[in-house]
């Protein structure tokens, strides 16, 4: 009896152990290249006008070049073709590659809390009526230029704001931002584009499940003041998530 318990035991902590580790590889953290740069800045130029509208503090290179396409984009006319512009200009020298030295630092000095932050939301999901999409891989993505975080629903990269000094828009820990942007990536398709919902009620539903579930783990997280929102005091601890779809549902068929 006492070996089969044993065996059980071992078996268990090694079941633990495999998951962890798939997280764990799940994450992927390193310097961005010149690509990757250039294509977060085209990216930002690109939606320049919805990201002003929206009150977005904004990062981009102090350059005559740069200035001309943000105007060409604000007129309509900036395309893939300046794509080639952004990515020589990077390559002449505005790219540094030890510019993200600090920045990796710190989110890798984070990285078990966020690999924690992940097996949390896989058991979560589990528990919800609604799909909560978990990718195979996240890529963390720094740049200097655009806005806090971002992310790509095709590919599950996140892009992730920083400086040459290693600090992040709103949160000195970036653990914060890229667990925000894990749940945005999570609810994108169930949620978001099923039921059409707008940029103001999205971001109250991510802080809301980031906080609810988050909350010892990330105490400084805090829901962003972007406005009263249709959800606001109807989730009040992580087991209402499991309504989450309902209430979203009645609003899409309300409105």
């Amino acid at each position: 009896m006492a070996k089969t318990f044993l065996s059980i035991l071992i078996i268990l902590l090694c079941q633990q152990s495999c998951v962890s580790q798939s997280f764990e590889d799940a994450l992927i953290i390193k310097h961005p290249s010149i690509e990757q740069e250039a294509t977060s800045i085209w990216r930002t130029i690109n939606d320049i006008n919805f990201l002003e509208s929206q009150g977005y503090q904004i990062k981009l290179p102090k350059n005559e070049a740069i200035d001309n396409l943000i105007e060409k984009s604000k007129g309509g006319e900036f395309g893939n073709e300046d794509y080639a512009t952004i990515y020589n200009l990077l390559e002449g020298g505005i790219y540094q590659r030890e510019n993200y030295d600090k920045a990796l630092a710190k989110i890798l000095s984070q990285k078990a809390l966020i690999v924690s932050a992940m097996e949390k939301l896989e058991e979560k999901r589990a528990e919800w009526t609604w799909d909560f999409k978990q990718y195979e891989s996240y890529e963390i993505i720094l740049t200097l230029y655009g806005t806090g975080g971002s992310y790509e629903p095709e590919t599950g990269n996140i892009t992730l704001l920083t400086n040459a000094e290693g600090a992040f828009m709103k949160y000195d820990k970036p653990a914060n931002t890229i667990i925000h942007e894990m749940v945005h990536l999570g609810i994108e398709n169930s949620l978001i584009q099923t039921y059409k919902v707008n940029h103001v009620l999205k971001e109250k539903i991510v802080d809301t499940i980031v906080y609810l579930l988050f909350q010892e783990s990330l105490p400084d997280y805090q829901i962003q003041n972007m406005g009263p929102t249709a959800i606001d005091g109807q989730f009040n601890e992580a087991a209402d998530l499991a309504g989450l779809q309902a209430t979203i549902a009645k609003l899409a068929e309300d409105n």
